[in-house]
């Protein structure tokens, strides 16, 4: 039995009153699931998702992303009971996909597709749904701090600094001015005491829009315990250091609140996580150039 005949029976048996019309070859392959897409003849479509065959003898305490092997460590998160968990913590939120089915070997995972196109061009009314949306994944509160652990909804650290130590106390001579950034933010990193649920990597591929509109957010397995606006940070990046696309998010993120803009202290944490991401997306050099400009009122 090759894979898709497998994946037609089990998709077959949790939807006996439907016809597949087809099985797509994987659409994505990153470092935590492959996904494929299933078409029913009567056009409605579902997310099947399977893990990376890892091996979890490789997790570490530090959650180091690479090992002495050159081989992938294992993140908790990457787990599809995880996932389920945080799609069934999210199940009234009307923009995240819903959990169809998990199955006991927790092996494979059905969630339901959000149709629409990635995110190529910012529009201050997507930006403002896109703040709506976090104000409402961010009320989640979490526990400790950092990558999720083996109990969902415990991070791995016992601060939010220990998230980006390591990382900012390795930078060469020629990035000063990131370490002088991270120098400044460590007494707001190690004062936060307010972790919630954070979706770890707010950009383009995960943002889904359709007739000119916020449609969904999808892949939930980089999420963490931490400060809400690293996600901001994450799409200050994707937008190429354009600040006015995150104030746009402050009018949603805000709503309920009469100052509907973002202060020093809170621009000052969106550029530092935004700062994090360029360490290992390796942005082009005028993108950095904006990003270590100063933060405009």
């Amino acid at each position: 039995m090759n894979e898709n005949e497998e994946i037609y029976g089990i998709i077959s048996s949790h939807f006996p009153n439907e016809t597949i019309e087809n099985i797509r070859s994987p659409s994505k392959l990153g470092c935590d699931n492959i996904i494929y897409l299933v078409q029913f003849r009567s056009n409605t479509i579902v997310v099947f998702r399977r893990p990376l065959k890892l091996d979890s003898s490789k997790t570490s305490s530090e959650f180091k992303l690479n090992s002495n092997d050159n081989s992938m460590p294992y993140f908790p998160m990457h787990r599809l009971a995880h996932q389920a968990w945080v799609l069934e913590l999210l199940k009234h939120q009307q923009f995240s996909p819903k959990l169809l089915a998990l199955n006991p070997q927790q092996n494979y995972l059905i969630e339901s597709y959000i149709s629409g196109q990635d995110l190529n061009e910012s529009s201050p009314e997507i930006c403002k749904e896109l703040g709506e949306f976090l104000r409402v994944l961010h009320s989640n509160e979490m526990k400790q701090f950092g990558y999720m652990s083996e109990q969902p909804g415990v991070g791995v650290y016992l601060s939010w600094l220990k998230m980006f130590e390591t990382d900012f106390n390795n930078l060469n001579e020629n990035q000063k001015q990131l370490k002088e950034i991270y120098l400044s933010m460590i007494p707001y990193l190690t004062e936060f005491n307010n972790p919630v649920l954070v979706h770890g990597d707010f950009a383009s591929e995960n943002i889904r829009i359709l007739n000119g509109h916020l449609n969904g957010v999808i892949d939930y397995a980089d999420c963490l315990c931490g400060d809400g606006l690293y996600d901001i940070g994450r799409f200050l990046l994707f937008v190429k250091a354009e600040w006015k696309y995150v104030d746009a998010i402050a009018q949603g993120y805000k709503l309920s609140s009469s100052e509907k803009s973002w202060t020093k202290i809170e621009k000052q944490c969106i550029r530092f996580y935004a700062c994090y991401f360029a360490l290992w997306l390796e942005p082009d050099d005028e993108i950095m150039e904006k990003l270590l400009m100063p933060i405009p009122d």
